[in-house]
Parts: C-alpha cells; structure tokens; sequence
C-alpha cells in the first residue's frame, strides 16, 4: 500500500510539472503573438479580436515623439487638425497608421471598431485627408454605406411582416 501511495504522489508530481512548463512554453509564445499579432493562427473569432487589438498596441517611435499622439485605437477615433495634416502624412504617423491597418485586415477582415465604423471606412477616410492634406475627425464620420438608416427603425420589420401575411391570407399559400 506504501508503494502505491508514492507511486501516485510521483505520477502527481511529475504531472504538475509538465503543466507548469506547457504553462511557461505558453507565455513565451504569448509575448510573440502580442509583438508579432500576423502569426497567430486565428482558430477562433476571440483569437481574432485579440490579435487587432495586438496590432493596435504596437507602437511607432516617431509618431509617439510627436506632442499630439496620433495613433489609432479600440475606439477608432483619430483627430488630426488642418494645421498638423502636413506633420501627420509626412512625419511617420501617417505610415504607422496604414501599417495597422494593414495588420488588423490581416488578422480579422470583418474588423469594427467601436464607434461601429468598418475598417476600410477608416482607412479610407485616413487616406483621404493625407491626399487633400484636409484635417479630419474620425468621431464625427459617419459611414455613408450603412443601411443602419434603413433598418434601424422598427416599421420596415414590421410593415415586411404584415405585407407577408396579407399575401398568405390573400391567396392562401
């Protein structure tokens, strides 16, 4: 009975050990995936999310030199003035910005940020400015292709629904 009772002990043992290291292989790996976010493998929606947020939380050295911080974030709002267009687009942040956004198409397509603009909008919109070399606001944009406009009401469900039913009593479908 002694002998089973270590035998388990050191089956024990040795297994919190290999879940201690499989923990510290995972860490390392964790930290890669933050600086790199392009290498995860996105097996899952939650995997995705994370990986935009990792490329947003990389930073440009010579955009954060600058006294006005112009990078985007989880909000999707970037202010940059008339008067600092001409820093924005030559001084670095302007390639930083484009290089995120590049990283979160790569990781999730579909990306929204939570002021519910799509990427590309935002993209869009960032590349404009720097062409006209017009300051924008990315909070006051609103996407001209959202159908939120058309569907955001409640009569269109629900005259659709009573057109429906008037059919099928109609003619007896």
């Amino acid at each position: 009975m002694k002998n089973v009772n270590s035998n388990f002990l050191i089956s024990i043992y040795v297994g919190i050990l290999f879940f201690m290291l499989f923990n510290l292989a995972n860490a390392e790996s964790n930290e890669e995936y933050i600086r790199q976010p392009r290498r995860h493998v996105n097996l899952s929606p939650f995997d995705s999310w994370r990986s935009a947020y990792y490329c947003m939380m990389n930073h440009s050295n010579t955009c954060n030199l600058k006294s006005n911080n112009y990078t985007i974030n989880i909000n999707g709002t970037l202010n940059v003035q008339d008067s600092d267009i001409h820093d924005f687009c030559t001084g670095g942040c302007y390639d930083h910005t484009l290089l995120v956004f590049k990283c979160i198409q790569d990781v999730k397509r579909d990306f929204h940020f939570a002021t519910k603009a799509h990427i590309s909008f935002v993209k869009n919109i960032t590349m404009n400015a720097c062409n006209e070399l017009k300051g924008f606001d990315l909070l006051n944009y609103k996407d001209p292709n959202s159908a939120t406009s058309l569907y955001g009401r409640m009569y269109m469900p629900l005259l659709s629904t009573l057109m429906t039913m008037a059919f099928i009593v109609t003619f007896g479908v």
